[in-house]
């Protein structure tokens, strides 16, 4: 009887074992699939880069975990600083040597030249800047807020608290000039005089000149769109004119390099994160989650759940990705929550916060 037992012990121990090696051997032999991303790791915006590398490798992480996938998956990134003049050779790196099949980029300039590379190449791409002519509904697609809606919650707040006059600030680039294209006209029909539009070189680095004619305008808030340094240089300076009106963004503040700065003033911004999805970044990096993290993070689990549904998008009949693509986005969660899609933004609503101890903190109006 205790040799039956014992025959019966190694049997059992044995087909654990071999039970064991096939998931495993099942698990090294999935397909690999490679998701690219080019990402600002270096210059004044490097931390979007770091916080969008790492929203991805999260997003990475998550759907390597789930037990019924199809595919392994790696994530492959290169650094295009904030110049498109790197976009072409890194765009082929990406696609033909390390070939990827989907990527995320951030600038606008870089997305508008990639936007008939990955529709010729059927590659997705999904760009976290703010200008929606990137999008084609196909293969393209722009993640970012709606300029649009953004406006509009600037307005109600301007209007709640009595504000009249503004004047613009903003970096000679592709996205500002989308920025500005919407924002103006929603000013001008709300009854909002605009006192002067100001455009800086991103090279500008003193506004001393510019920053004192806007102090002498005196307006009710000034609203910038600008990148880092300029952002704080030229704050600072307004600021050490004596201006006490309000200063105000599109998300940019939380961008700062010297959030604190800005504390009392007031940014447009994306809802927040889940608590879950914080604790997941902080656990894995040892800090906050970035601005830019949940970005990339969402470009990548997109990506993802196509390609486990429908498979690669090389081998998916053009004619109907825009319609498949709709599918997988508008029954995607983000951390955020529902995103919604407005020929090919994908968007989740903003709300109006102020920054608190360089943090932002939803207003309660």
């Amino acid at each position: 009887m205790k040799k039956l037992l014992l025959s019966l012990c190694i049997l059992l121990a044995l087909t654990a074992c071999k039970d064991e090696n096939q998931q495993t051997a099942q698990a090294t032999t999935k397909p690999v699939v490679k998701i690219g991303a080019m990402l600002p790791m270096t210059g004044g915006i490097a931390h979007i880069g770091e916080g969008g590398r790492n929203g991805a490798l999260m997003a990475i992480e998550k759907l390597n975990s789930l037990p019924d996938n199809k595919y392994k998956y790696e994530f492959v990134y290169e650094d295009i600083g904030y110049s498109p003049d790197k976009t072409l050779a890194i765009y082929n790196k990406l696609t033909y040597i390390d070939k990827v099949v989907a990527l995320t980029s951030f600038n606008t300039a870089a997305g508008k030249i990639i936007k008939p590379l990955a529709a010729k190449d059927k590659i997705i791409h999904i760009s976290s800047a703010v200008d929606n002519t990137i999008s084609d509904n196909v293969f393209n697609y722009v993640n970012s807020y709606s300029i649009k809606e953004t406006s509009e919650r600037l307005v109600e707040y301007m209007k709640t608290h009595q504000m009249k006059t503004i004047s613009l600030v903003a970096f000679n680039h592709l996205s500002t000039e989308s920025v500005l294209q919407e924002l103006e006209p929603i000013l001008k029909s709300n009854g909002i005089e605009i006192l002067s539009v100001n455009r800086f070189n991103m090279e500008q680095l003193d506004f001393k000149m510019e920053a004192l004619k806007i102090k002498q305008e005196n307006p009710d808030m000034v609203f910038m769109h600008l990148v880092e340094p300029s952002m704080t240089l030229f704050s600072k300076q307004l600021l050490d004119y004596g201006y006490t009106g309000k200063l105000s963004s599109f998300l940019l503040f939380i961008y700062s390099n010297n959030p604190e700065l800005f504390n009392g003033q007031i940014v447009v911004d994306l809802k927040d994160a889940t608590e879950d999805f914080n604790q997941r970044y902080r656990d894995k990096f040892g800090i906050e989650a970035q601005a830019a993290s949940i970005n990339t993070y969402d470009n990548v689990m997109i990506i993802g759940t196509f390609i486990e549904k429908y498979g690669i998008p090389q081998k998916v009949d053009a004619t109907t990705m825009g319609t498949l693509m709709k599918n997988v986005i508008e029954n995607y969660e983000s951390p955020r929550g529902k995103m919604l899609l407005d020929n090919g933004l994908i968007y989740s609503n903003t709300i109006v916060k102020t920054i608190n101890s360089g943090k932002p903190v939803n207003i309660e109006e």
